[in-house]
């Protein structure tokens, strides 16, 4: 018998009949550059990504974006509205043609506490996120900027499909400024890194 991991959220649930499935769930094809939500919004869906690539990040006071995660099929992200009275000011845009499906948060928030299965593959997708944020602070803090630039390009050096079919880097669908963030270092910096690799 497959996992909820093999089968995918989506798929498991189909399986278990669950009631009130299509209607608290819906299937979105986004264009490049598409924002599925941006701060001040408070709650939002949790969204799933099927095929592409989604940054997110916050703006700063100025309106200007400050990315730091890169987010790709098979990842989760969204309000999860935990943290009661703690601020969400979060943006989600795509960097590529994306294929995501949404999930109504209070029917999402009720299975992780009514599935055993389900709880258990949030947790693990929550853990993920949490040890490729740890990964970038630990860059930050012990590394040399160019050398957070280079572990950081390697680690990204990775293909995805988007949701038009076309297999691409993930490297090379985040801009200097996207990857000055990730690597708390300047554009100019990381420009100069790859230009002198």
């Amino acid at each position: 018998m497959s996992t909820i991991a093999e089968m995918g959220l989506y798929n498991y649930l189909l399986s278990k009949d669950i009631p009130g499935l299509k209607e608290k769930t819906s299937h979105h094809m986004l264009k490049k550059h598409s924002w599925l939500y941006s701060a001040p919004q408070q709650f939002t869906n949790i969204y799933e990504i099927i095929n592409g690539a989604v940054k997110l990040g916050r703006l700063s006071p100025k309106g200007k974006e400050c990315v730091y995660e890169i987010v790709t099929p098979g990842e989760f992200f969204g309000n999860l509205n935990f943290l009661p009275n703690a601020p969400f000011s979060e943006f989600s845009k795509t960097l590529t043609p994306t294929e995501i499906r949404s999930y109504d948060l209070d029917f999402i928030k009720h299975l992780m506490t009514h599935d055993p299965n389900v709880a258990t593959l949030f947790y693990s997708k929550i853990i993920e996120r949490w040890n490729k944020t740890e990964s970038l602070l630990y860059y930050i803090r012990s590394y040399e900027p160019r050398k957070r630039i280079e572990l950081l390009q390697t680690s990204m050096h990775k293909k995805i499909m988007t949701a038009i079919n076309k297999e691409v880097f993930l490297d090379k669908l985040i801009s200097l400024q996207d990857i000055a963030d990730l690597t708390a270092t300047t554009r100019q910096l990381v420009a100069d890194t790859f230009r002198n690799a």
